[in-house]
This record gives C-alpha cells, sequence and structure tokens, in this order.
C-alpha cells in the first residue's frame, strides 16, 4: 500500500514481487519509529476442478459463490464475519449435468439477494437464491433461454432494468457473436446484438448511460447505444496492445469506464485504458521494466481510498503467457488523474497459476486462479488506522457495480 509516511517504494523481483518500504530519512536528535506494514497472501484449496471462473459476494452476507465451469458446480464459500477469511464451503451442480458449463455470477439489485448464473453449454441464464445457510442448495427462480441465433452465454451483469450477457460461442446459425439483452421482468423483451469475437465484459458509462463490451478475441470494443440500437466498434490500436477483457464502471474522480488489456501469447504490454463520458479512449501504461511492461492484465477492480484517493486493482495473469507474471498490482494517480501516481506489486504465491478474478471485499480482496482450484486472499497487517480502508470505497452494497 502508498503510505504518507514512507517517501519511497522500491519493488524486488524474486519469481514473486515483494515491494520494500523505504525508512524514513534518519534524524540525528530524535530516531523514529514506525509502524511495521506487512501484507499476508493466503491461499484456500476449493474443489479440484480444470476451470475456476468467476465470483461474487452475495450482497449483505458472508457468502461468496464462486462457479467452476469444468464440473458445472457452484461453490458457496462462508466468510469469518469479523476477518472475512473463508471458514468453510459446500459444492452444488448447477444445470443438466457436469457439462452444462457453469460460469458466470453475478448479484440482482432488482431482486435483493439473488443472483443471476449462466450456463454456457445449455444456452440458458438462470435467477437463484443461494439459499440462507452453507448448505441450502440454491433455488432457481427463473430461466431464460437464449434466443437464435445467441450461443454460449459466458459473463452476466444486471445493469439498470436489464440482464446482459456476452455470448462466447459462435453461432450455429450464422457463425457470428453476439451479446444478449432482456429486460429482467420480461424476458420476452430481449434483443441479440451483432458483435465480434468474443464478447466477456459488459458495462455501463455512468455520465452517457452507453454500454460498452470488451471482445477479447478480435481486440476491440464495442459501443452499444441501447436507447437507438446503434453499436459501433473501437478497435484496440496495436500500438497500445491488444485482447481488451476485463471492464468496471467507475465513479466520482474515475468517472467512466476502466478496461484491461491483456496481451497473447507472447506476452503483455501492462497496459490499461480508460473511457469517458466523451467516448475517447485514454490509455495508461505501467511503468516497472521486469514487471509491470510483461503484465498480461485481465481483470480490474476498484481500489479508491479516502486516504489515498483513486486507485485500482489490476490482475496481471500467466494464462495467455508465461511471461507474465501472476501479480496483483495497485495503481494511484496524479491529482488530474493524467497518469499513473504509483505502482505496487503483489505476486501471487503460486506462480503460472492463471489468476482469473479480483474481488475486493470490506477489508481484503480475493483473487481466483483458473487452473489451481485455488482462491487467495490478500491483506494488510499493522497498518496506520485510515491509510487502507477499502470500505470506504467499496461495501458489500456497492462492490458489485464497480468489480466485476
Amino acid at each position: 500500500m502508498m503510505f504518507n509516511t514512507f517517501k519511497s517504494l522500491a519493488i524486488a523481483l524474486a519469481l514473486g514481487a515483494n515491494m520494500a518500504l523505504a525508512r524514513a530519512p534518519f534524524n540525528s536528535t530524535q530516531i523514529a519509529s514506525n509502524s511495521l506494514v506487512s501484507r499476508r497472501l493466503t491461499e484456500y484449496l476449493m474443489p479440484v476442478a480444470l476451470e475456476t471462473h468467476e465470483f461474487a459476494r452475495v450482497p449483505n452476507t458472508n457468502f461468496v459463490l464462486l462457479t467452476q465451469m469444468s464440473d458445472s458446480e457452484l461453490i458457496k464459500i462462508e466468510l469469518d464475519a469479523a476477518t472475512e477469511e473463508p471458514m468453510a464451503y459446500h459444492a452444488f451442480p448447477m444445470g443438466k449435468n457436469s457439462s452444462s458449463q457453469l460460469h458466470g455470477v453475478w448479484p440482482s439489485t432488482r431482486y435483493p439477494g439473488k443472483m443471476w448464473l449462466s450456463l454456457q453449454a445449455e444456452n440458458k441464464l438462470l435467477l437463484v437464491d443461494p439459499g440462507k445457510n452453507l448448505t441450502t442448495p440454491p433455488t432457481v427462480l427463473r430461466t431464460i433461454n437464449i434466443p437464435a441465433p445467441g450461443n454460449g452465454p459466458h459473463c452476466v451483469f444486471e445493469i439498470g432494468n436489464r440482464v446482459w450477457a456476452g455470448l462466447k460461442v459462435a453461432s450455429e446459425e450464422t457463425g457470428k457473436y453476439y451479446v444478449f439483452s432482456a429486460n429482467v421482468a420480461n424476458s420476452t423483451d430481449h434483443t441479440l446484438y451483432e458483435c465480434l469475437n468474443s464478447p466477456v465484459f459488459i458495462k455501463e458509462e455512468p455520465t452517457s448511460g452507453l454500454i460498452y463490451v470488451t471482445q477479447d478475441t478480435d481486440s476491440s470494443i464495442m459501443r452499444i447505444n441501447v436507447t437507438s440500437g446503434e453499436t459501433k466498434q473501437m478497435p484496440i490500436p496495436p500500438s497500445v496492445g491488444n485482447n481488451a477483457v476485463g471492464m468496471i464502471s467507475a465513479y466520482g474522480d474515475m468517472s467512466g469506464v476502466w478496461f484491461t488489456l491483456a496481451g497473447n501469447a507472447t506476452g503483455g504490454s501492462g497496459t490499461f485504458g480508460h473511457i469517458g463520458a466523451t467516448g475517447e479512449m485514454e490509455f495508461f501504461t505501467l511503468k516497472h521494466p521486469l514487471l509491470g511492461v510483461n503484465a498480461g492484465l485481465l481483470h480490474i477492480a476498484d481500489a479508491s481510498t479516502v486516504a489515498d484517493g483513486p486507485a485500482l486493482w489490476l490482475l496481471s495473469t500467466s494464462l495467455l503467457s508465461t511471461n507474465s507474471p501472476d501479480a496483483l498490482i495497485r495503481v494511484t494517480f496524479s491529482s488530474n488523474m493524467s497518469s499513473i501516481a504509483n505502482e505496487e506489486y503483489i505476486s501471487m504465491l503460486t506462480q503460472n497459476a492463471m489468476v482469473h478474478r479480483v474481488l475486493p471485499l470490506d477489508n481484503t480482496v480475493l483473487v481466483s486462479e483458473l487452473h489451481t482450484f485455488t482462491l487467495a486472499q490478500l491483506k494488510y497487517n499493522n497498518t496506520v488506522a485510515g491509510q487502507w480502508l477499502p470500505a470506504e470505497a467499496v461495501t458489500n452494497n456497492t462492490v458489485y457495480t464497480q468489480a466485476g
């Protein structure tokens, strides 16, 4: 974390990168005593699976839902109310069988306490009641069938009064890709927007109300005007990077949508971007010569605090290239949001784990590891009060509008 009591940050590399915090300047008349700042990463093993995918906290509860796509199981994880540490889990099969490909999970605001799920192989979205207790099976309340020619709902989101899904599988009828949108109360009011290969994250720019969609394989962002139905492609300049994946909506000083570039088989470029109300893309690039410039940034979340101002969590992954580290990166910005002010690197305990998603809780941060059926949890210890208080920016009620 970036603390005011420390003058500088030096980053050291050793398969995992640990941040060294410089001591305060020596005063010959008084030797200052500083609280020792430390970070702790803990890994929690989930049921063995080939593909651990999305996760989200059930608002106003101590439960996190995690999807495992390879065997189509929903993992309900109970957190300790005080420490947020995972204590126990229970697995529930979702869909017709183990090949239903449970993937997306997202909390509903229209139906408080309920969660949206996607079954990619069954071409369905589900609204479920996750249950009050750890062992209570989820109850399917509503099923939305994706209409032809749409195919393969991947991530699912609720924006306003509509549910959205990127259809990641090419249509059997047309060979094309689509984004699906439906009224949450009346799924017959639905729209398919033709897009490129293949849509992943879908977010709303809060000022303009325009919808933006990352399309990873074709390295472009699609803009949707829901009112007119007009769509526009915004290709990522190859000179900047490629493979747009993660995206969030942000508010206040960071207002707009922020997105990440994951790179390709040769590695990442350490680049992420912003689109504001004007619709123009602006890019930021990490500077650390070994970790930052090679980072394949797959996911993103709000890391702002009252003490430190606007900030982002960025997740670098080895999913596309082992040249990219598996690391959680926190960046802060200059006062006018025109440049990166500081970068902090926290390497995952298990490298080549293909980290996948980042989820800020009230006082800790969770990271999923795609191919190790593992959750990692970051917490800061012995910090000065007020220096790192995510709860002031992100709560159980608002985290899902900011962290995908």
